[in-house]
């Protein structure tokens, strides 16, 4: 029901204005009707009606309430209304001009500067626009919401790093100011400093508990840090709120994955798919997830159609990379490779020295070969340079941890190979050309795995397996990997293998903490020192980290503890039956894998490998006469 002017103690063109600020337009025209039945000539209520008007949308109302002010009383306030009245109705000159009045009349007024830089803008005279702000900020630099008014129009022009200084001084300002904290945070989002973004957001999120895009910004911020299951108990609020939250069943969705809880995270990100279908970067989140379950002919299809979809150059980018992996997933290696390649339009760019790329032609001068991703990656593709170095003179460019590794090994010795040294340029060896390791597949034309061939040749522990069993085992990955709690394993759940009778367990990766088994520590070093004590151990042990990349290139024999939906590299197109029945490897077919039978959140996938594996190593034991 309407408020009616009997119920309201002050009726007055500021009573209805301040109904107008707690979203009251209604009753705060219902009073200005009044007041304008009592006096026609009120300039200061017809103005009002016209904010009234354009708070509600009706532009063209607003442009003819606003004239009728300035008939009556030509203020600059007046001009400011009407000119962005103007403005919604797409008049952006006359818009201007109206505006300009109020800036001439009254310079001094940071509204009229503003009003003047949101019409500058949609004219597409950013540098004027951006002046007219700053002039609003020197007319009222303590008040906050100038600096942040202009920190928004520098992040929508793609100034970001200048916004987010900007808005720290508004945050000086008015440190207290949830709106203020929540514009900060937004700000550092969109510049992926997440981490920075997420105190703000938690603040914002605990002041507005029933505030739906709260916590759903929350939630995106605490699963950016890994901290997942706040993230999902978070999103899941979010959702209670407000059912319809795309990004938000998006973002549970991409925590449910991360967790482990692949049904759940293909039902939440299924949903969000079908309610924007042509969001090209939901489809990709639906495709990984559908990758993951093992239904790659559905994912190989939303990829397909997302590269040919309307959509950022990134995202399309993302489609094709990931269509990559499916292919290569199951085998199809020359279309895979070339798919592959999209990778580059995602990753950093500057690691090929500004050289122009290699096509794998052959040349006398020397080309750059860079390491691109993780060291599993460089270690498994290093295969190809032995033919690319009948090609073409190499400089190689990879991590120094990886430095004395390589010089102990074949790549160290290949004619016409040289190591790139830290902080040398590429043209200090004359090179003209460059290529991403991982990009030697496509460029030399293989259509299948190169074949693994003994490359690093270190003193083993010699005589056969004797008894005590040396292993070797590896339990975790890099924590900074989005998905690494599906790839790493506790301790604990790794029990069986340590309590193994007969085996003498070494770890092969760096630790934090002191361990609760006798095991023995990895000595500090770099690479080499690493693959001199796996190559001591009788078998390794490990999840999906650089140390199966590295056993299996010493031909070590290494049980990989892959999660379920794991790495294209394990899967079946990588993979060969022996006359013996047994399944191998064909980047390294010392490796054999015990894979999560189901998929799903803590230890418990993982209770059922290791159980096999201990089997196995119990097995092997045996064998060794324990």
């Amino acid at each position: 029901m309407t408020q009616t002017t009997e119920n309201v103690s002050d009726v007055s063109v500021p009573a209805a204005l301040n109904l107008l600020s707690k979203g009251e337009a209604e009753e705060a025209g219902a009073m200005l009707r009044y007041l304008l039945q009592q006096n026609l000539g009120d300039a200061d209520a017809w103005h009002a009606m016209a904010c009234v008007a354009r708070a509600t949308g009706n532009a063209q109302a607003a442009v003819a309430l606003a004239g009728k002010a300035i008939d009556l009383r030509a203020e600059a306030h007046f001009h400011i209304t009407l000119g962005l009245a103007l403005l919604a109705l797409g008049h952006d000159e006359p818009a201007r001009a109206a505006v300009n009045i109020a800036v001439i009349e009254t310079p001094r007024d940071p509204q009229a500067h503003q009003a003047m830089a949101e019409i500058l803008e949609a004219q597409g005279r950013f540098a004027d626009a951006e002046q007219a702000l700053r002039n609003a900020v020197r007319l009222r630099p303590l008040e906050a919401v100038r600096h942040l008014e202009l920190a928004a129009f520098l992040a929508r022009n793609g100034k970001t790093e200048d916004a987010i200084q900007v808005s720290e001084k508004a945050l000086a300002l008015a440190p207290q100011d949830i709106f203020t904290q929540n514009q900060h945070a937004l700000l550092l989002e969109r510049a992926g400093r997440m981490a920075q973004a997420e105190p703000f957001f938690a603040t914002v999120a605990h002041a507005l508990p029933h505030d739906a895009a709260a916590l759903a910004n929350y939630g995106a911020a605490l699963f950016s840090s890994g901290a997942f299951e706040d993230a999902r108990t978070v999103l899941r609020d979010s959702l209670v709120l407000n059912p319809n939250g795309v990004e938000t069943r998006s973002n549970l969705g991409l925590v449910l994955m991360a967790l482990g809880q692949l049904p759940e995270a293909a039902e939440m990100l299924g949903q969000a798919h079908a309610e924007k279908p042509d969001d090209v970067r939901l489809a990709v989140n639906y495709g990984t997830v559908l990758t993951d379950l093992g239904d790659v002919a559905q994912a190989e299809r939303l990829f397909r159609a997302s590269m040919a979809a309307e959509a950022s150059v990134q995202d399309r980018a993302r489609a094709e990379l990931n269509l990559a992996t499916v292919l290569l997933g199951e085998g199809r290696f020359q279309e895979g490779w070339r798919h592959f390649e999209a990778r580059k339009q995602i990753l950093p760019v500057g690691r090929d020295h500004g050289l122009p790329a290699w096509s794998g032609e052959s040349q006398t001068t020397p080309v750059l070969i860079y390491a691109e991703q993780g060291l599993g990656d460089t270690l498994q593709f290093l295969r190809y340079l032995i033919p690319a170095s009948l090609r073409a003179p190499i400089v190689l460019d990879v991590p120094t941890v990886l430095h004395s590794l390589l010089q102990a090994s074949i790549y160290g010795r290949l004619p016409g190979v040289s190591l790139l040294e830290k902080g040398q340029g590429a043209e200090a060896h004359g090179a003209t050309a460059a290529c991403s390791l991982l990009s030697l597949p496509y460029v030399l034309g293989y259509d299948s795995p190169l074949a693994w061939r003994e490359t690093i040749a270190l003193p083993a522990s010699g005589g056969g397996m004797v008894s005590p069993l040396k292993v070797g085992m590896c339990w975790a990955g890099n924590p900074d990997y989005r998905f690494d709690r599906r790839r790493s394993v506790s301790l604990d759940v790794l029990r069986p293998l340590f309590e193994t009778e007969g085996v003498m367990v070494q770890s092969l990766q760096k630790q934090t903490e002191p361990l609760s088994w006798p095991i023995s520590a990895l000595p500090e070093g770099d690479m080499l020192t690493t693959a001199q004590i796996l190559a001591k151990q009788d078998v390794v042990i490990t999840v999906d980290t650089v140390i199966a990349h590295l056993a299996g290139l010493l031909g070590k024999p290494v049980w990989l503890l892959d999660r379920f939906g794991g790495d294209w590299r394990w899967k079946a197109g990588s993979t060969q039956v022996g006359a013996d029945g047994q399944e191998r490897n064909l980047w390294y077919p010392s490796l054999r894998v015990f894979r999560q039978s189901e998929p799903g959140e803590g230890p418990a996938p993982w209770r059922e490998p290791v159980q096999r594996a201990a089997a196995s190593l119990r097995a092997l034991v045996q064998q060794t006469g324990v």
